[in-house]
């Protein structure tokens, strides 16, 4: 009855046949969920900032400053039975969606975002804001609480790029932001590099670390993920993920999808005990992550979990005076171009491939693409960008917002 319910409440049929069997394959103890905030003005209810326990200063583990900014990495200590809900790449077509069932279910999240026009990703342009497509969203987003992040302009990975390089990517995103929320703009104060680079797996150097860290640590903190946690949503496309450029719809609901759904589903909650806390990995750019997100949500609620931003986290680990001192990144004038980095990477040979390398472009409708391997439950999705052999095809531009 109760997986019944979710299913109406979400997504119908769909949601139900995927529903039944995540049911089968994870299990969570039932408790009180915190009492929601009404907040005036809105049509739902947001979460007021958790109550969360103190922190242990010696649970921390000890790191080189100079190669580890302060920030958040898999293992690193989590307030008890909290989730921290992360999307990235966005903003694009189904952010506004994603928006929508945050504030119904009074949840609040953070935003890693690029700003780069994904219907064109070869083609570097900035001196056109392609954020302004979606002021109505961010605007609503930033009402709401939830919290803007840094994920460069382009979604480079750090590591490979001139001190110049690094200080354009993440001087550009700060900037096309502001220009769309004016005085809204809220303070970026985090930062997620693309791929985990130069901090996840062993592919980068210390040299590289050590680099990246003096350019990062006066602007901001790194925020990963917990490993496992990974919603593995960029692993593959699923046929209904793209648009088709005869209707210009998207066409969710086929068995390779619904599939999808289950799997994604699936590997998170089975880290979800009712116990063990965890930062979630999802993107914005794959409708799965946002079909499966309400579900997700009541079933965490269910489980007893609270839900806070990566800034809550912040304030909970290093104090309030967390982002006291924190450098703004120096101002790009409009149009004024990346001094060396004409575009994103060439990351792939094909869709698929673009999607496994955490590419965000909306992939060519046709051919359909193979899919990666399924990853592990515990291992994570965020691999290095691979030297490509051809340039994928351009994705078709998105439902307007």
């Amino acid at each position: 009855m109760r997986i019944a319910a979710l299913c109406h409440r979400a997504r119908g049929l769909t949601l139900l046949l995927f529903l039944l069997a995540v049911a089968a394959e994870t299990r969570g103890a039932g408790s009180a969920v915190p009492p929601l905030l009404s907040r005036p003005g809105t049509k739902g209810v947001i979460l007021g900032p958790p109550a969360l326990a103190s922190f242990d200063p010696a649970a921390a583990p000890q790191r080189d400053p100079s190669l580890w900014p302060r920030g958040y990495y898999s293992g690193d200590p989590l307030p008890p039975k909290t989730i921290f809900l992360t999307f990235d790449d966005g903003p694009w077509a189904f952010t506004g969606d994603i928006v929508d069932i945050l504030h119904e279910e009074g949840v609040r999240a953070t935003f890693f975002m690029n700003s780069f026009d994904k219907d064109n990703p070869f083609h570097a342009d900035t001196g056109s804001n392609l954020l302004f497509r979606f002021t109505d969203v961010l605007k609503r987003m930033v009402a709401d609480g939830n919290v803007i992040g840094n994920h460069t302009y382009s979604h480079q990975d750090l590591a490979r790029l001139s001190d110049k390089q690094v200080v354009f990517q993440l001087s550009t995103l700060q900037r096309q932001l502001t220009e769309v929320l004016g005085d809204q703009t809220p303070p970026i104060r985090l930062i997620r590099p693309p791929f985990g680079s130069p901090w996840l797996g062993s592919w980068n150097t210390a040299v590289q670390r050590r680099r990246v860290t003096r350019l990062l640590s006066p602007h901001g903190l790194v925020m990963m993920w917990t490993t496992g946690w990974d919603s593995s949503d960029s692993a593959d496309w699923a046929p209904g993920e793209w648009l088709d450029t005869a209707s210009l719809r998207y066409h969710p609901g086929g068995p390779r999808y619904v599939d999808k759904m289950t799997r994604e589903l699936a590997r998170i909650l089975r880290h979800a005990d009712g116990l063990s806390s965890g930062i979630i990995l999802m993107h914005d750019t794959h409708p799965t992550s946002r079909d499966i997100l309400k579900p997700l949500i009541e079933e965490l609620k269910r489980r007893g979990y609270r839900f806070a931003t990566l800034e809550d986290y912040c304030r909970w680990r290093w104090g309030p005076q967390v982002f006291d001192g924190l450098e703004p990144w120096p101002s790009v004038s409009r149009g004024s171009g990346s001094p060396s980095v004409a575009a994103p990477p060439a990351a792939a040979a094909a869709p698929a491939a673009a999607a496994a390398a955490h590419e965000p472009a909306v992939p060519s409708p046709a051919p359909t693409p193979a899919s990666a391997p399924t990853p592990a439950a515990d291992e994570s999705v965020e691999s290095p960008p691979q030297p490509a052999a051809a340039q994928p095809a351009q994705g078709s531009k998105p439902q307007s917002e």
